[in-house]
C-alpha cells in the first residue's frame, strides 16, 4: 500500500521560492509512495514533491528505460547542427544525458569530437561499444576531470533533474570561452490546445473519481516557455536562440496506432492543435535553446 511521506515541501526548482498551490494533475504512485504535482505561485513550474530519492530514481532509471542504442546518423538533428555552425566554430562537445546515442551519433557525422555521459556504467560500457568513435563516461567521472567543452548539449534532460539550478551551475565551469549551451525537450505546461485536454481529463479523474495514477514520476517537472528562459537567465546565460513547437506527444502519434475511440479523438485533438500552433511563436510543447554564458 503507498504511503505519503511527511514531508517539507522543496523549493521551485527554477526560482527557489516555496509558495505552491495544487494542480489537475493526478497524484501518482511509484515504489510505495504517493507523489503529488504541485504549482509554484512565483514562476508557474509545475513539480513533483516530495522529491524522488536515490533509491527512487535507482528504480525510476534501469538501463532498459533509454531503449535500443543508435547505431548510426539518424538526421533528426541536422537543422540544429547547422544552426550552432552558423553561429561559429565549435570543435568539442559534451552531451550530458546521452541516452541511447542519437545526438552522440549525429554530432560526430557532422565533424565533432564528442564527449557522452551517462549515470548508469552498464548504459555506458553498451554506448562504447556501439559508438567507438565518440568517448563515453559516467556522470561520475565526469565530475572528476576539469576538460572543457565547446558545446554542453541536454536533450530531454532538464525534466528530469531533481536539482536543475545546481546542476547547470556545475556544468558552467567546464564551457569553453565563447561556448554555447545547447539543450531541448519538452515544455509539457506551455500553452497549446493539447494541454488543456490533458488537464480536464486530469481534473475528472482526480476530484471527480478520485483516481491516483501509476506511472513512474520520470517527469519531475512541468515547465514553459516564461519560467525556462526566466531560469536560465537567472544562472547567468544569456539567450542567443529560443523556439518553441508541437509535436502529437503525449497524444498518439497517428491515426494507425489509435486503436479505440478515446485514442482516435485524443489524435484529432492533437493534430488540430499543431495546426494552430504554426500561427503562434508561442505556442507549442517542444523547445530549443542556444544560450551561452554571460560577460
Amino acid at each position: 500500500m503507498a504511503t505519503t511521506p511527511t514531508h517539507v515541501t522543496p523549493k521551485c526548482l527554477f526560482c527557489e521560492q516555496q509558495g505552491h498551490t495544487s494542480t489537475a494533475f493526478e497524484d501518482t504512485v511509484f515504489n510505495n509512495k504517493t507523489f503529488e504535482y504541485i504549482q509554484c505561485t512565483h514562476c508557474g513550474l509545475v513539480y513533483v514533491t516530495p522529491m524522488p530519492n536515490d533509491d527512487d530514481l535507482i528504480k525510476m532509471y534501469p538501463v532498459e528505460y533509454q531503449g535500443e542504442l543508435v547505431l548510426q546518423s539518424l538526421g533528426n538533428y541536422t537543422k540544429l547542427l547547422d544552426r550552432i555552425k552558423n553561429i561559429g566554430k565549435f570543435e568539442t562537445l559534451l552531451d550530458y544525458g546521452c541516452g541511447g546515442g542519437r545526438f552522440v551519433a549525429e554530432a560526430v557525422e557532422a565533424g565533432f569530437t564528442v564527449t557522452g555521459t551517462e549515470y548508469n556504467p552498464e548504459l555506458v560500457r553498451n554506448l562504447s561499444a556501439t559508438q567507438p568513435r565518440a568517448a563515453f563516461c559516467t556522470i561520475e567521472d565526469f565530475y572528476k576531470g576539469k576538460e572543457l567543452y565547446d558545446l554542453i548539449f541536454l536533450s530531454n534532460v532538464l525534466e528530469h533533474l531533481t536539482n536543475p539550478k545546481e546542476i547547470m551551475l556545475k556544468l558552467k565551469p567546464r564551457l569553453a570561452k565563447n561556448g554555447l549551451f545547447v539543450l531541448e525537450g519538452p515544455v509539457e505546461y506551455n500553452f497549446n490546445l493539447t494541454k488543456y485536454v490533458r488537464l480536464l481529463i486530469f481534473w475528472l479523474r482526480k476530484n471527480l473519481w478520485n483516481k491516483k495514477a501509476n506511472h513512474t514520476p520520470t517527469h519531475v517537472l512541468y515547465s514553459n516557455k516564461q519560467n525556462q528562459e526566466a531560469f536560465f537567465k537567472s544562472i547567468g546565460l544569456e539567450t542567443l536562440y529560443y523556439h518553441i513547437d508541437e509535436g502529437n506527444w503525449p497524444f498518439p502519434s497517428s491515426y494507425k496506432a489509435s486503436d479505440t475511440i478515446m485514442k482516435k479523438l485524443m489524435y484529432f485533438i492533437a493534430r488540430t492543435s499543431v495546426k494552430i500552433g504554426k500561427n503562434f511563436s508561442f505556442w507549442g510543447n517542444n523547445f530549443v535553446y542556444i544560450g551561452k554564458v554571460k560577460e
